[in-house]
């Protein structure tokens, strides 16, 4: 067995990668430790971008729906998955495995899965650049301090501050850290492939990049994309024995993709898929993207990475040149892609890894320790410093809102001590959130299930002005009340669609919301609590809960089919009958 040497070649990686896994989950550890007297059982979560949908597939995983076709609502499960789900079932069940409960499986899953990122990414640099401490500077850097690549972020730092206040990227579940594993993965098994010609490493990076088809839509996109100006260049070069490899890969990864295309069939074709796309951003453009990140990349690694060996340097090459590729495929296919979803975790990595790179390159040739040794140690501790100092001054800046957060605790434990799993729960945007996550249960609604195939506009609607009519909102005052809320009516009925053709939410044209709050009107025909009652026995909701303080004029009270079964603080818990 060779695990034994490699194990004890790469000690200080593996170290290095335990204590940054460490510093990834100390925020949510740490919190239990400071404030026993103020959890109720909430985790650290929600400073960190897009973490609450992100749990709540999650959770719905860890309740046995693997593909989490509409993680909020009752119905929709048996649809098409829009989201990929390999990755966040590896999150659940990793969490599932080594913990008995959901909080428990949240921090067991950020540390081993960030330990996994870590040592993914390092075995690419080692195995690309040759050097065990580069790749470890270069990965610590990466994966601390990586929010220092930017003006913003620099300056902070200069005036004392943290680049950031939402965490590491890897505190956040799911994704980027099985991103980057998958992703890695695929780069170090295609890079063994290309350099020593060996089959088992083909037939292996054609696994991981089979896999990446259930993980996430934008790591097999960007590979193909490299894949192909790779291919491109060795066809300048006629090394067709080379194309043949690549071909061999992605014709494995494409039969283990099968199924994958049978549900983007099945996807595409379902009578909602139109609309929800366009909430998602998915439109039709042809114009061209460009950037600043990625053209300054591409020069960088034309002009000043080294040219030998002569595979490294075309392989980096295809890596600069993929994003062209990714960035402007609507100029071929009609449909624009999320770019940022590209930037974030392949344009930005990508970028930070080979002009570090570069870097050190041109510093060996100096020749002397002080560069050769010194700096690359430096750069590894000054990384973990500043991994500890981003998580702690992130931790004190959200810490009062968790302790807030805590209010929630007591009314989960109510919803899983007594309700069956399932079950569906009304309440405000905010307690939805927590509901979806805390416990088996469904939501009546949640801001992140407009994107479920089973979301039609009618239905988004009749939840809108259910809630205003809690509210109170009279005929009169509706048109008024609709457009000064046209933002956030924006957001709930077309998401992402006037964000992204007109540079905000509050684009949507004022004839529609108008005709909005006139069929609101015609609501109120209806009495309250017949529409009320209509409305949630359709969707079957079984418990409602009302935050007095945030929402006081729903008095929930006044209606007769509601019981009153718990009281916490501002919460009231209804049971309907």
């Amino acid at each position: 067995m060779r695990i034994l040497p490699i194990l004890k070649k790469h000690k200080w990686p593996i170290l290095i990668a335990v204590l940054a896994a460490m510093i990834v989950a100390y925020p949510q550890a740490y919190f239990r430790y400071d404030q026993p007297d103020a959890y109720r059982g909430i985790e650290f979560i929600g400073a960190s971008d897009d973490e609450s949908p992100w749990l709540s597939r999650a959770r719905e995983a860890q309740d046995g729906y693997l593909t989490f076709s509409c993680v909020y609502l009752k119905d929709g499960k048996d649809a098409p998955y829009l989201f990929q789900p390999l990755g966040t079932v590896m999150f659940a069940q990793a969490g599932k495995f080594f913990a008995s409960d959901f909080n428990n499986s949240i921090l067991t899953a950020r540390f081993f899965f960030s330990l996994l990122a870590f040592l993914a990414i390092y075995a690419f640099l080692y195995l690309f650049l040759k050097s065990r401490l580069i790749a470890l500077a270069i990965t610590s850097f990466f994966i601390l301090a990586g929010t220092l690549f930017t003006r913003s972020g620099i300056f902070s730092l200069l005036r004392g501050q943290s680049p950031t206040h939402n965490f590491l990227d890897l505190t956040r579940p799911v994704n980027p850290s099985l991103t980057f594993l998958f992703f890695f993965a695929f780069l170090s098994l295609f890079w063994l492939f290309i350099e020593k010609k060996q089959w088992k490493y083909g037939i292996l990076s054609a696994l991981a990049l089979g896999l990446s088809f259930y993980d996430y839509f934008f790591t097999w996109t960007f590979i193909f994309a490299f894949c192909g100006a790779l291919g491109l260049i060795f066809l300048i070069q006629k090394r067709f024995q080379d194309i043949k490899r690549i071909m061999l890969v992605i014709g494995l990864s494409l039969i283990m993709a099968i199924p994958y295309f049978i549900n983007m069939y099945q996807t595409v074709n379902y009578p909602m898929y139109f609309e929800v796309g366009q909430r998602m951003g998915l439109l039709a453009s042809r114009a061209p993207v460009l950037g600043l990140v990625v053209p300054l990349l591409f020069v960088a690694v034309l002009l000043f990475f080294p040219r030998k060996p002569r595979d490294r340097y075309l392989f980096a090459l295809a890596l600069v040149i993929a994003p062209f590729i990714v960035l402007n495929q609507q100029l071929i296919t009609g449909k624009v892609l999320g770019y940022a979803h590209y930037h974030w975790y392949y344009h930005k990595p990508l970028a930070i890894i080979l002009l570090l790179a570069i870097l050190f390159f041109w510093l060996a040739k100096i020749k002397r320790p002080l560069f050769n040794k010194a700096l690359p140690v430096l750069m590894i501790a000054g990384s973990l410093a500043m991994g500890i100092f981003i998580q702690q001054s992130s931790y004190e800046f959200n810490k009062a809102e968790i302790i807030d957060k805590q209010k929630y605790g007591p009314v989960m434990d109510w919803l899983n001590e007594n309700a069956e799993k399932d079950a569906v729960v009304f309440s405000n945007n905010k307690t939805a959130h927590m509901v979806v996550i805390f416990t088996p249960l469904n939501v009546f609604y949640h801001s992140s299930s407009r994107y479920c195939l089973v979301s039609t506009k009618e239905r988004l609607l009749n939840n809108l002005f259910l809630y205003y009519r809690l509210d109170g909102v009279a005929a009169e005052e509706a048109q008024e009340l609709f457009l000064k809320d046209k933002r956030q009516i924006s957001a709930i009925i077309f998401s992402m669609f006037y964000r992204e053709t007109t540079g905000d939410y509050s684009g949507v044209p004022d004839d529609i919301i108008i005709g909005f709050s006139e069929k609101y009107k015609e609501t109120l025909t209806m009495p309250a609590e017949e529409f009320l009652n209509n409305l949630w026995t359709k969707y079957e909701v079984e418990y409602l809960i009302w935050n007095k303080s945030e929402n006081p004029k729903w008095n929930l009270d006044q209606y007769k089919f509601l019981k009153r079964v718990a009281e916490f603080g501002d919460f009231v818990v209804y049971e309907k009958e």
